[in-house]
């Protein structure tokens, strides 16, 4: 089976400067299983750039609000040195050390962490500015859908 048969791949953002916050836009979980985010920094300059989820009540982004419950986190440092991730406490953000390397921050997320009960059920990913022009990130989505070839996130 191909990755795209069982997974939707979103751009969260395109490769930007952190040098402002950044703010993804929305996606919904309603017919996933499983959502992983991953961004990807390159930090010329050492920042400690923080990464969070939020959720929305849809799309659009209507009552969002900071995710509540804690997710489990992986997070490379150095991806120049190793591709080793390493888990983190479980968490709704990350922040990065304070080094000018090239660094990667996952986010796995189990729908129903989310505030379902009140209408929530849209993800987004936000990074706090660095204030740093040659500091540059990147985002995915990664779905694991209900049903193969699901078009509707």
């Amino acid at each position: 089976m191909a990755l795209i048969e069982k997974y939707k791949l979103i751009q969260a953002f395109e490769p930007k400067t952190t040098n402002a916050a950044i703010t993804s836009n929305y996606v919904t979980l309603k017919n996933a299983i499983t959502a992983t985010v991953v961004v990807n920094l390159a930090q010329t300059v050492g920042h400690t750039t923080q990464v969070s989820l939020y959720q929305a009540q849809d799309i659009e982004g209507t009552a969002e609000k900071p995710l509540a419950n804690d997710v489990p986190i992986l997070a490379n440092e150095d991806v120049g040195a190793s591709d080793t991730l390493v888990r983190q406490a479980d968490g709704v953000s990350y922040t990065v050390v304070n080094t000018a390397k090239n660094k990667q921050v996952i986010f796995h997320i189990d729908p129903a962490k989310l505030d379902i009960n009140n209408g929530f059920t849209c993800l987004n990913v936000r990074l706090g500015a660095s204030s740093q022009a040659t500091n540059f990130a990147s985002g995915e989505f990664i779905l694991e859908n209900k049903y193969a070839g699901d078009e509707k996130n």
